[in-house]
């Protein structure tokens, strides 16, 4: 059994204000946890680790170069890889 981490106590018990409120907290957790994807997947690539990032599974390939892309442009595009958008 896993230990919740988001505490819902508080959340509404109407149907549609819990659905407002849920995408609220989804969100946050996008916003909270996006700055650290995009790390985690730069420091990949950095490290040439990239296709075992990606095999991981847990973005696509088009998001997971999205996040690295963004982190090169957050350092002031310190790495050329070389890639072309689109």
């Amino acid at each position: 059994m896993s230990i919740p981490i988001l505490n819902t106590k508080d959340a509404p018990t109407d149907a549609i204000e819990r659905l407002i409120w849920l995408g609220g907290v989804m969100k946050q957790v996008h916003d909270e946890l996006d700055p650290m994807w995009q790390q985690a997947y730069f420091d990949a690539r950095f490290t040439g680790r990239l296709d075992q990032a990606d095999s991981l599974g847990l973005h696509s390939h088009k998001r997971i170069m999205q996040y690295t892309r963004a982190e090169n442009e957050k350092r002031g595009r310190q790495i050329r890889w070389g890639d072309r958008k689109g």
